[in-house]
């Protein structure tokens, strides 16, 4: 590979948690540090346009499914209010969300900058009895973020590089939150709050990601980095933090990923449309005219040489140690998986143009290691209210 790890440069303050962002990682390697800060740069420029294609779906596709419009709410999949970095089955939704969050709900994400540690945006959702109803997003240079909370004086803007640490930052954000949003929406005054910290790497590498079960897994190691590691702080941090997720992410990682991919998927594997405009036949031309050669370097070489893990090798992978010293010096950085069938474009009887607007399959982690992929295994392609049932 022409790039390394060494060559990140080390006044990036979260330069220790970059191996976790594989698929960032498999960017900077073949394209470099400088490719990669720019992609970083025009993914937190452009948000706005990513989310609005998901969470506007979301909403649609809640309604339709609320009025009996779809036919197999189980077949069909779309983008989750927060995070929007994972994809949930229509049918498990209300009960998920109202489950894991409550039945009237704000939740802010919170996304902080990997190279200037300022907040880069903010994304407020709101949910009613499990189902998104409302969002909104502020950018770095919005008048808001110079809000200053009342009792410390700082700025919004300001607050993640005035705070130890991201738990800090959350308590602090979510006092000004609160007002933000009796002001705006007085009608959810008394609904429970929810942020979600986290840094710009982990929601790009996040949002790349196609297998639902791999990008369950890396929220629980970005949750859980001071438990697997010495670095010291969260890669991601809710505030205050959900009483039955805080539960789920107190699990090891294969169990935690196992309950949640039950809860949002029925421990099926969907591959994750990548919903961004101008791929999978999404408006817009953002993608292919900014960041076009992310298609090859991540996606294509997974659905045409190397293979999707199934939920099984996921489940049984062996992460490195990021606590040794030794792990940085030798760069061992790999996450090493069982041998047996990995899922490719090819074993589904699909193209990898198909397999890019999402596909739900019968593969579960039950599915044997060393079972067939056979097109038989496809159940639905695509996302949202356009879902096409196989069988």
């Amino acid at each position: 590979m022409p790039y390394m790890y060494g060559d990140i440069k080390d006044t990036v303050q979260t330069k220790p948690y970059f191996p976790m962002n594989r698929n960032l990682m498999e960017v900077h390697y073949a394209l470099g540090w400088d490719y990669l800060q720019r992609a970083l740069r025009e993914t937190i420029r452009s948000f706005y346009d990513i989310v609005r294609l998901r969470l506007d779906e979301a909403i649609y596709t809640s309604k339709s499914v609320l009025e009996g419009k779809i036919a197999h709410p189980d077949r069909v999949f779309c983008y989750y209010f927060f995070p929007p970095v994972i994809c949930i089955r229509s049918d498990l939704q209300q009960g998920t969300t109202t489950l894991l969050y409550g039945e009237s709900v704000d939740t802010t994400y919170v996304v902080t900058s990997d190279l200037t540690g300022e907040i880069a945006f903010l994304l407020n959702t709101h949910s009613e009895s499990g189902i998104p109803v409302n969002w909104w997003l502020v950018h770095s240079e919005d008048e808001l973020l110079d809000r200053r909370h009342i009792k410390l004086g700082f700025k919004l803007r300001d607050i993640p590089n005035r705070s130890k640490d991201l738990s800090q930052t959350g308590f602090r954000l979510i006092e000004v939150f609160k007002d933000i949003r009796n002001e705006r929406t007085p009608q959810w005054a008394t609904s429970a709050y929810h942020t979600l910290q986290v840094y710009s790497g982990g929601m790009a590498n996040a949002g790349l990601e196609q297998s639902n079960y791999e990008a369950v897994s890396y929220i629980w190691e970005g949750v859980n980095a001071k438990k697997i590691s010495t670095f010291g702080d969260y890669y991601f941090c809710f505030t205050p933090w959900p009483p039955f997720l805080d539960t789920l992410f107190a699990m090891p990682r294969a169990s935690f990923t196992s309950r949640f991919c039950g809860l949002s998927a029925g421990h099926h594997l969907y591959i994750q449309q990548m919903q961004f405009p101008g791929v999978a036949g999404n408006s817009g031309t953002w993608f292919m005219d900014t960041i076009p050669e992310v298609v090859d370097v991540v996606w294509l070489k997974k659905l045409e040489k190397i293979g999707i893990p199934t939920p099984a090798q996921t489940l049984q992978m062996n992460p490195p140690n990021y606590a040794k010293k030794d792990t940085y010096e030798n760069e061992a950085f790999d996450y090493n998986y069982p041998e047996g069938e990995r899922i490719t474009a090819e074993k589904l009887g699909l193209t990898p143009e198909e397999c890019l607007t999402g596909v739900y399959t019968d593969i579960n982690h039950e599915t044997p290691l060393d079972e067939k992929i056979t097109p038989d295994k496809v159940l639905s392609i695509g996302l949202g209210r356009t879902t096409k049932s196989i069988k």
